[in-house]
């Protein structure tokens, strides 16, 4: 039996898009890194749902397969999938997925191409539900300019009395300001009956979700409005034109977020910070920076200009310079990493470390103070304290079959151009002549020197 105060989440992803001009469903094409259907799923289980549902339809096995391999474990094991079988209104994806939705005593119902919503809005939207007791609250938001969006009526006490498509809106009808988001909190009940009472309409023979309003009120039920206070988050999107301006807005809108709390973005037009990055304050981002997933930054730090950052954590104090590339990776306080530089996943850079021009790190732990400053790879290596990484020094950390780990003890030196032949160790202290190839471990305190002794031979004359 359900329990009085949990609620499913029902987001639609059936439709076709013909106006994306597309291969694709509308629901698959990328808003930033994720699709409009990622995007809306991930912001729906922050709300908490006992259950989500998924409608698919047009190309169903390509969608559940995306969100498959995009969603992880956590959300995948609550979300449930629906085919929608009869492609014809958002009315009927409600009906053919209400066995799934009778589960439950609520129902979160939304858009999978309308995914701009805050999750704090739907928040304040669920409190408002559980607090008012609706059989149906309507999101809304007051336009401008309403266009084809379904008008809604409010009656003498200020409840929706009908939602009005705009095609069947008379003038007065139209001249209404107040427009229906597509988004819905519906007692499962009281939904149930409505939906059950949906009737074929318009030229296609669709049934439509908003005639389930309309039912609710007609078997004496209520209908309350949300109005959101910001209209942008009820935006879908039908084209391409509407993908791009949408990732324009929300980066106009992560950046006035970070400003107000106190992180400099230098130029919010040309800087694109993903919804879910955190950055600490007085924290400074230059133009030109991609910073995604779910990257958190810390304090007094200066990221940019130029590069991309996905998935890191930079604590306070750290300097990213022009031009790098992060992933997956953690720069500790006060390290600089920079210009030019990549970290690859699973790199660690110490506090206070360097990382400079076309250096390369990829799954290794780099010492508090170590300097690795130019034009150098170091792979599956775990490097001590105030480490100093000559130029064109390479780790050899393959040998075609296995990847094979490198230690570099605190204080060594390794000299410019040394090649260091996984798996190697180079003791606390030691030093590495320039231009060696070091196959063998090197003792503590020792210099090795592996490279061949030069030879200069007096050229022959040649005959004219």
């Amino acid at each position: 039996m359900p329990k009085n105060n949990d609620f499913a989440a029902v987001v639609l992803a059936a439709g076709l898009g013909t106006r994306m001009k597309s291969d694709l469903p509308k629901v698959m094409h990328y808003l930033g890194d994720m699709s409009l259907a990622e995007r809306a799923i991930r912001k729906v289980a922050a709300l908490n749902p006992e259950k989500i549902i998924v409608i698919t339809g047009h190309k169903a096995e390509m969608v559940e397969a995306e969100l498959l391999k995009k969603l992880g474990p956590a959300i995948l094991a609550k979300t449930a999938f629906v085919r929608q079988k009869l492609l014809k209104g958002s009315g009927r994806a409600v009906q053919e997925a209400m066995p799934q939705i009778r589960r439950h005593s609520h129902v979160l119902v939304l858009c999978g191409d309308a995914p701009l919503f805050r999750v704090e809005t739907v928040k304040k939207m669920l409190g408002y539900y559980f607090k008012n007791s609706p059989d149906c609250l309507v999101m809304t938001a007051e336009l401008d300019e309403p266009g084809s969006y379904g008008r809604v009526k409010r009656n003498h006490a200020g409840d929706v009395a009908a939602i009005v498509e705009a095609a069947d809106a008379d003038a007065w009808e139209k001249a209404i300001k107040e427009v229906n988001s597509g988004t819905y909190f519906f007692s499962v009940k009281a939904l149930a009956d409505a939906v059950r009472g949906l009737k074929k309409k318009g030229s296609k023979g669709e049934f439509y979700l908003t005639d389930a309003v309309e039912n609710i009120i007609a078997a004496g039920g209520t209908a309350s409005a949300f109005r959101l206070s910001d209209p942008t988050e009820m935006t879908g999107i039908n084209s391409r034109a509407d993908l791009a301006g949408a990732y324009a807005m929300l980066n106009r809108r992560k950046a006035a977020d970070l400003m107000a709390s106190g992180v400099t973005v230098i130029d919010p037009s040309s800087t694109y910070i993903e919804e879910s990055v955190v950055i600490g304050r007085d924290t400074v981002v230059y133009p030109g920076v991609f910073i995604k997933g779910s990257t958190v930054i810390g304090s007094n730090c200066k990221i940019g200009p130029y590069g991309v950052i996905e998935d890191c954590v930079i604590d306070g104090g750290a300097v990213i310079k022009y031009s790098c590339a992060l992933e997956s990776s953690r720069v500790r306080a006060g390290a600089i990493v920079g210009p030019f530089a990549r970290l690859r996943p699973l790199s660690d850079i110490g506090s206070s470390a360097e990382i400079g021009n076309f250096a390369e790190v990829k799954k290794s732990r780099i010492g508090r103070g170590s300097k690795m400053h130019h034009h150098s790879y170091v792979g599956d290596t775990e490097m001590g304290e105030k480490v100093n990484i000559g130029a064109g020094t390479i780790t050899c950390n393959y040998d075609g079959v296995n990847k094979n780990r490198t230690v570099i003890g605190a204080g060594a030196f390794i000299g410019s151009n040394t090649n260091l032949v996984a798996p190697v160790t180079i003791g606390a202290g030691a030093y590495t002549a320039a231009g060696s190839t070091i196959t063998e471990d090197v003792p503590g305190g020792a210099l090795a020197i592996a490279r061949a002794r030069q030879v200069v031979k007096q050229l022959k004359k040649r005959k004219k």
